[in-house]
This record gives C-alpha cells, sequence and structure tokens, in this order.
C-alpha cells in the first residue's frame, strides 16, 4: 500500500531528490512545497552540495578476497533470466513498495553540511587572525619611519646651523685627528672645531670618534703657546650624527690657539687638568 505523499516527511522527500529515489506523485508533492516555503530549497540545496562532496569524505577501502567473491556469487544470483512467454492472466499483480534504502545516507548528509560550515568557519577565521597580523606589522612599520623621519629633521635642523656657520667667513675650522684607533671598526677618529674668535658657541662634527657612557665625557682644550698649560674650554657629548656644540667657559678659547686638544675624562675630574689625549688638531 502506498503511503499518502502529504504524510510524508520533508527531509525526507529532500534527500529522496538528491538520490534520484521519488516517486512521481512525491516529486510533484516536493516540488509544491518548494514554491509554499522558500526555505526548503535553501534546505534542498545545501543538501545538493553536501551529497557532490560525499564521495570526497569517504575512503577508498580494498575489499578482501573473501567478500569479493561474495559480490561475485551475488552478481551472477541476481542476473536476469530469460524473459518467458507473456501467459495471458485475469490477476493483476500489485509491485511491493520498494524500500528507501537513501534513508540511511541522511545522517552523513547532515554530518557532512556541518563539516562544511565548520571547515568555512575555521577559514573565515584564519584571513581575520592574516589581516590582524598584517594591520600590526603595518602599524610597527609606520612608528619606525616616523622616527626615522623625526630622527632626519632633528639632524638636518643641527646641519643646518652647521652650514650657517661655515658660511661666515668669519669662522674658523680646527682639524683634529685621533691618537689611538677607534676600537669599534679601526679607523683613526677626526673632527672639525667650527668657532669665530670672540664667539663662545663653537661646534665640532666628529667621524669615528667613540661614543661615551654616562660615566666619561670629552673635555676640550685650548694651548695658547708651546709653554702654556692647557686652557678648559668645555665639556661634551656627540649625539648619534657625531655633533657636538656647547658654550665655551672663556671667550679666549676661540682667539686663534696654537692648537686645540680634546681629552677623556670623568664628568667629576677636575678642570685643572687634562686626561688622557684622544685628539689634537694638525695646525
Amino acid at each position: 500500500m502506498t503511503r499518502p505523499t502529504n504524510d510524508a516527511n520533508p527531509t525526507d522527500l529532500i534527500a529522496g531528490y538528491v538520490l534520484g529515489d521519488l516517486s512521481r506523485e512525491e516529486a510533484v508533492h516536493l516540488r509544491q512545497m518548494l514554491v509554499e516555503d522558500p526555505a526548503r530549497a535553501k534546505e534542498l540545496k545545501s543538501f545538493e552540495e553536501a551529497f557532490s562532496l560525499l564521495p570526497y569524505d569517504l575512503p577508498m577501502v580494498e575489499p578482501s578476497a573473501r567478500l569479493k567473491a561474495k559480490i561475485l556469487s551475488a552478481a551472477i544470483a541476481s542476473a536476469p533470466e530469460p524473459a518467458a512467454a507473456p501467459q495471458p492472466s485475469n490477476v493483476v499483480s500489485i509491485a511491493p513498495r520498494r524500500q528507501r534504502h537513501w534513508k540511511r545516507w541522511i545522517p552523513a548528509i547532515s554530518t557532512s553540511i556541518a563539516a562544511i560550515t565548520v571547515a568555512a568557519l575555521g577559514l573565515n577565521q584564519m584571513q581575520l587572525s592574516q589581516q590582524s597580523q598584517q594591520t600590526v606589522a603595518l602599524q610597527q612599520q609606520l612608528e619606525a619611519t616616523n622616527t626615522e623621519l623625526t630622527r632626519l629633521r632633528d639632524e638636518l635642523q643641527a646641519n643646518q646651523s652647521t652650514v650657517a656657520q661655515l658660511s661666515d667667513p668669519d669662522t674658523q675650522v680646527q682639524i683634529l685627528v685621533g691618537s689611538v684607533p677607534n676600537p669599534t671598526n679601526s679607523p683613526f677618529p677626526t673632527a672639525r672645531l667650527l668657532a669665530k674668535p670672540g664667539d663662545p658657541e663653537v661646534t665640532l662634527v666628529a667621524h669615528d670618534l667613540p661614543k661615551l657612557s654616562e660615566k666619561q665625557i670629552y673635555r676640550l682644550w685650548s694651548v695658547a703657546d708651546t709653554t702654556a698649560p692647557p686652557m678648559y674650554c668645555g665639556q661634551f657629548r656627540q649625539d648619534d650624527s657625531g655633533t657636538a656644540q656647547w658654550l665655551v667657559p672663556d671667550a679666549i678659547c676661540t682667539k686663534q690657539p696654537l692648537k686645540v686638544i680634546i681629552t677623556l675624562d670623568a664628568p667629576d675630574d677636575p678642570t685643572t687638568s687634562a686626561g688622557p689625549l684622544v685628539m689634537q688638531s694638525t695646525t
């Protein structure tokens, strides 16, 4: 006896349609349901997508020799017999209702839909994580660029002051050479001391002069003649560009001395005697 189509479970009908196992009445009833309920159309599309991916989710299993023999025997036994001549009969045969073996696929299809949904969510999460990492990297790169721009701006301002001094025809330039090589990169340090006679402001531009810790400082000394002791003319630490500017304590330091020297001292050392020689002028 055939079950009325209006009692059919909608999910069963959708699964039967995907597997191609619906009768004509059931197919008509399913089409009517799809027209009346658009949500069923989405459910049908999900079942079709999951069913198309189902073969990729099933492992390939090689049957044993015994199972192969059983399959072959069953195939031979189920081969159709030669059709016999039809005999007239008044008996109307009623075909038995076919069993719906496709129902066993419903759990697998539902599981595949869930797996596809989880995979899609995982992919979205991974894409969001990658975008977040790229954003952090760009922010760090922008901060580094801003820091470098600030450093270059400060260096440009310092160089502008040096260029202005060099442009002044009254500015005198003393060239200094190191007495010992730089322990870091070996070459002897060199420097140029820019000063205007009688002006207390001086500028030193050094190359390869080692940077100092807080416990050490460079001091500039002026030597008026061969018999005079060195005169203290201030102390300094150069910046990253090798430039230092300061005011000398006495204007006599800039009035054409015989030579100038730079020594290495401690900040609290007395200014009456010079420490170890680091650089001296060549003129």
